[in-house]
């Protein structure tokens, strides 16, 4: 901001010698000096305005920006302790454990759930290519499909495949996950 304010000072102060040096001699001098002098001097003026209208802009930016992380800041966590109702110290605690427990119980039924829903679906889903892969070989011992065509559809049954294996993988380190689970019980 300093830069911009000598820069500025520095050009007005350039713009009003150069203009002492090839204004003209005599009586004209003094009126053509006064009215240089006023148009430099108001130009001046606007321009250190708009200087202080950037700055204050500026400011103001850069107080909301931490007026924002300041609120950001104060609003991490839960606050579980916020609003305890007529609960105090171990009873409050225990409460809190009991709260978790359930969450955490609900968590596992669901992971559950959804592991036999994505079971189900990876044995229908090898079903599926197993049979297209059946039909794609009797297409092609018939004549029926072009070395091309053939080529295409084996390359989506191989990518369909890969799809079910990572399905699959994934699957099994949720296992993992609920039998760790079940062990800690």
């Amino acid at each position: 901001m300093k830069k911009y304010i000598i820069i500025l000072l520095s050009f007005c102060f350039i713009l009003t010698a150069n203009s002492e040096l090839l204004a003209q001699k005599g009586k004209e001098k003094n009126k053509g000096k006064n009215k240089t002098e006023k148009i430099h001097k108001a130009k001046k003026d606007s321009l250190e305005k708009n200087v202080k209208e950037k700055h204050k802009g500026l400011k103001e930016k850069a107080l909301k920006k931490q007026d924002s992380s300041n609120k950001e800041m104060e609003k991490k966590g839960h606050a579980y302790g916020e609003n305890k109702g007529e609960l105090k110290g171990k009873e409050f605690g225990q409460e809190r454990a009991r709260q978790a427990k359930m969450i955490r119980e609900e968590r596992s039924k669901a992971l559950r759930k959804t592991i036999k829903s994505k079971d189900e679906k990876i044995k229908e889903a090898k079903d599926k290519i197993k049979k297209s892969k059946e039909k794609l070989k009797a297409s092609k011992d018939k004549g029926e499909i072009s070395e091309e065509e053939f080529n295409e559809k084996k390359a989506k049954i191989e990518k369909a495949e890969k799809s079910v294996k990572t399905l699959e993988e994934k699957i099994k380190k949720a296992k993992k996950l609920t039998e760790q689970e079940d062990t800690e019980e």
